[in-house]
């Protein structure tokens, strides 16, 4: 419902040409001096417009008791006039505050019917998506900055309005504080402020990162695993026996110096792998195809202990012998990315794989796409 109010009798000094002058809720003063008759005195004006209206971002919003008058109550609920007068005031107070409210906000404060509380909100504001409702007219910042005296003497009314309803409603202005701050003009910055800063910016995060870095070496407490370098540093497998031992055997296996007379076979130099050794490691390469060191050395030490007593045909033989005779019989080592942390032996990290062709490996090149 569209509220007016007749004012001629306020006015009627000022306008002879016009019998009634009819408020709308919420108006501009330059608007309102557009309806008043040619030469009207703004001074005047003003002096009779706060009489009957409020300031409320700089526009003119006609007062609560001007459209609830004493003894009347609402047409939608009934509600006295003076609860809806005090109902309707919260309403604009928070305008002077924001230029937007939630409706279930007013209403779960002033508890009044939806119905009246819509009423108040369609006198001075529009529904927004996603921001509630917003004021109905921009901020008449040319207004306030025209009529500072006019704005400040607004500004204390809603001041003492504000004590009442805080009494009344039982809040605090600080909960109703505007959620979003303005946001400040933007600074022009030059190409050359620009690089300036950017450098600047570099450099800090430079050293920052340096000292974090320093920090995290001095901390750290995990070592890498360093592979040995030297043939020397490498623990034969134990395939053979102590030289004191009783018979040049232990366990029933010959030591690296005995003569086997069962298969005319003395131990192989130390740096040649021998014909036994490679034959083993094809046949196993044939099988399995790609193996780690660590999991030939398991199958290795598997084909010497299944041996016969007395039959070991193997000296001592270390890693590094392992790798020749490995790389001797048509295989190569395939170099896989282990993370720099990885758990993994140095004898798992290293992967062996048969690359190469021929009839005793039945023509197929099995890792030629590696």
């Amino acid at each position: 419902m569209v509220f007016f109010y007749e004012w001629s009798e306020v006015v009627s000094d000022l306008i002879n040409s016009v019998s009634a002058l009819y408020i709308i809720k919420v108006m501009p003063f330059a608007n309102l001096m557009g309806l008043l008759a040619s030469g009207t005195d703004s001074t005047a004006a003003l002096r009779c417009i706060q009489q009957v209206a409020l300031l409320v971002q700089g526009n003119w919003v006609v007062k609560s008791d001007v459209l609830y008058p004493k003894n009347t109550c609402s047409p939608h609920s009934g509600v006295p006039a003076e609860v809806l007068c005090r109902g309707r005031d919260f309403v604009m107070w928070r305008f002077t505050l924001e230029r937007s409210v939630l409706r279930k906000e007013i209403a779960s404060i002033i508890k009044l019917p939806p119905e009246d509380v819509k009423e108040f909100l369609e006198h001075v504001a529009v529904p927004r998506v996603n921001r509630g409702w917003e004021f109905l007219l921009p901020t008449d910042v040319e207004f306030v900055k025209k009529h500072t005296d006019i704005a400040h003497r607004q500004h204390m009314l809603w001041l003492g309005i504000q004590s009442k309803l805080e009494k009344v409603f039982n809040f605090s202005k600080e909960d109703f504080m505007p959620k979003n701050s303005p946001q400040p003009d933007p600074v022009h910055v030059t190409g050359e402020q620009r690089l300036k800063n950017a450098q600047d910016r570099a450099q800090g995060n430079k050293s920052s990162m340096q000292k974090d870095l320093d920090t995290r070496r001095s901390e750290s407490s995990i070592q890498v695993k360093q592979e040995p370098v030297s043939d020397r540093e490498d623990e034969p497998m134990d395939t053979s026996s102590s030289s004191s031992a009783i018979n040049g055997s232990v366990n029933g296996y010959p030591s690296a110096s005995a003569f086997d007379h069962t298969n005319g076979i003395t131990g192989s130099p130390a740096n040649a792998p021998s014909v036994e050794l490679k034959d083993f490691v094809k046949k196993t390469f044939k099988k399995h195809f790609v193996l780690t060191l660590n999991e030939f050395k398991r199958l290795f030490g598997l084909h010497i202990a299944s041996m016969p007593s007395g039959h070991s045909i193997y000296p001592s033989i270390s890693d590094h012998m392992l790798q020749d005779a490995i790389l001797l019989c048509q295989c190569k080592q395939i170099m896989v990315p282990f993370p720099a942390q990885t758990t993994a032996a140095t004898d798992e990290q290293k992967v062996f794989g048969l690359w190469e062709t021929g009839e005793e490996f039945d023509k197929v090149n099995y890792f030629s796409g590696l």
